[in-house]
């Protein structure tokens, strides 16, 4: 998802009804917590992903030469740099989604061009030429990239596996989730997104349709108990549940079977919602433009996708999520008011803010700097704490141990 933007560079149910119209606060703080300033860790020019294991952050960015390549790099949390690898199969591919496993290594998501088949036809007799006329050799054409591609990296970067499954269409990789039995990949084509899996040997499941061009899905989990959840915004009818704003936010649950056995829409009468980032914990960050107010949701759902508590911050809009230390959780977004809970805080235009809340959605930290600005990613490590990747800059909140 992040690499998105150029990836188009390279690329010619029983279900439930949730409206979180008006959501109680989560709970005022017992006290105001200060803005803490946060700390610059490293350059991050060019970076499009971002990752992190128990021993050290991934980054990648894909990268034009004779082809387009990816480019990933591995540092220690001092910033120390320990690895950096290409992949270059002499074809074109493209990173645009990444994750770890709980083993350590790294999966990089994307797309990637099939090998030319050399054309075998026996070449006829030549043609007369009385003019001499030198006819130049047209140059090779570069195929479209319609291999789905999933590249596994040992913790030493070394690309351990690469699976692959051929589109019809050009699809791209928008978001994807990792377990000890597979992995889920969200992607999307004109006709609408779709969620793929594979296991561990490479077989990739069916594709299961959700919706139209109408429906757009940003985030995705896998459970433990083999059922995925996607989210996203919706302006049309799904799980035979209807569009009640303009454009509802959904969360939608997919059986191990992958069957749609629950839809969740949250609904602003006559606005529009969307859930845009999710962490495996099912805490879930979005917008909410009602009116003239634009608002970030941040909610923690159980896996019913019940509300455990819920609030709203008045802002740009977008935010992103993560988990964070001792079952916490981090939101990073731009607010463009003063939030209830964080003192000597003043929100200027551009500049981001990293909100800790603990488990029960009670403020426990907020941190920001001046040049926290367009924040692209985030990751964190219990290890190494929190990562968040800007246009420019990578930054960091928590030492390591």
């Amino acid at each position: 998802m992040i690499a998105r933007k150029n990836l188009r560079k390279y690329l010619l149910l029983p279900a439930l009804v949730l409206a979180l119209a008006a959501p109680n606060n989560a709970g005022a703080a017992l006290k105001s917590v200060a803005v803490k300033p946060i700390t610059k860790w490293s350059d991050g020019v060019g970076v499009e992903l971002i990752a992190s294991t128990n021993k050290a952050v991934v980054t990648a960015r894909n990268i034009s030469s004779a082809t387009a390549d990816i480019e990933i790099q591995a540092r220690d949390f001092s910033g120390t740099p320990l690895w950096s690898k290409t992949i270059d199969s002499g074809l074109d591919e493209v990173a645009t989604a990444i994750a770890p496993d709980s083993q350590g290594n790294i999966w990089i998501a994307g797309n990637s061009a099939a090998p030319i088949t050399a054309d075998t036809a026996t070449a006829g007799a030549t043609g007369l030429n009385p003019d001499g006329v030198i006819i130049e050799t047209p140059a090779p054409q570069r195929p479209d990239m319609r291999l789905l591609t999933l590249w596994k990296l040992n913790p030493l970067g070394e690309v351990q596996e690469k699976f692959t499954v051929t589109q019809n269409d050009i699809s791209l990789v928008d978001a994807m989730a990792v377990s000890a039995t597979g992995v889920s990949i969200l992607a999307s084509r004109e006709s609408g997104p779709f969620v793929i899996s594979t296991n561990a040997k490479g077989v990739f499941s069916k594709e299961i349709r959700i919706g139209t061009a109408k429906t757009k899905l940003s985030a995705i989990v896998r459970s433990s108990d083999g059922s995925i959840s996607v989210f996203g915004s919706s302006s049309e009818t799904l799980g035979g549940k209807k569009l009640v704003g303009r454009e509802d936010g959904v969360l939608v649950k997919i059986s191990k079977a992958g069957t749609v056995t629950s839809v969740v829409r949250s609904s602003a009468p006559k606005g529009y919602r969307n859930w845009s980032s999710a962490t495996s914990t099912l805490f879930l960050t979005g917008s909410v433009k009602s009116g003239a107010v634009t608002e970030s949701a941040i909610t923690k759902f159980t896996n019913t996708f019940a509300p455990t508590w819920t609030t709203r911050i008045t802002s740009t809009g977008t935010a992103l999520a993560t988990n964070g230390p001792n079952n916490s959780f981090y939101t990073i977004l731009e607010p463009t008011a003063a939030i209830k809970g964080v003192s000597n805080f003043k929100a200027v235009k551009g500049q981001s803010l990293a909100i800790q809340f603990d488990s029960k959605g009670v403020i426990v930290g907020a941190f920001t700097g001046a040049d926290l600005s367009q924040v692209k990613a985030v990751t964190y490590s219990l290890d190494g704490g929190l990562f968040i990747l800007t246009e420019n800059s990578i930054f960091k909140v928590g030492a390591s141990k």
